[in-house]
């Protein structure tokens, strides 16, 4: 499938994206999102996840993973890799199992473990140009 962009002038413009993304879920387990510091990565997640009936999600920065319940009992992984400073952190937090198992799981900063990613994701880039996010989805 070719590359897919959104043009996001506000936040209720965001549902569309979740939307694109959710369908993706059904065929894609692992989804990369890259985009500067401040440019909505966790704000675009937060709206993916509601759509699997998840109310609370937050920013992992701090713990590293989170993990939600999803409406039909799956587990939901929101990876936040920006504090991740060495390879050997990856196994020591569990987040090569979370890599190769079998639930959704969506990561901020990916470059800090692309060495470790499958070879099968969903990539969604974040671009601010003028006050105008350009989000675009990639198979």
């Amino acid at each position: 499938m070719s590359p897919i962009t959104f043009s996001v002038s506000s936040i209720n413009d965001l549902s569309k994206v979740a939307e694109k993304i959710h369908k993706l879920s059904s065929n894609n387990r692992i989804f990369l999102f890259d985009g500067e510091m401040g440019s909505g990565k966790t704000t675009l997640i937060k709206y993916i996840v509601a759509l699997f009936g998840i109310k609370e999600a937050s920013s992992p920065t701090f713990s590293i993973i989170n993990t939600y319940l999803g409406n039909k009992s799956q587990s939901i992984y929101h990876v936040d890799c920006y504090r991740i400073e060495n390879e050997n952190e990856i196994e020591n937090i569990g987040l090569l199992e979370i890599l190769y198992g079998k639930n959704l799981c969506f990561i901020e900063w990916p470059e800090k473990i692309h060495n470790f990613l499958p070879n099968n994701y969903v990539k969604i880039d974040i671009n601010i140009e003028n006050n105008l996010r350009k989000i675009t989805i990639e198979t």
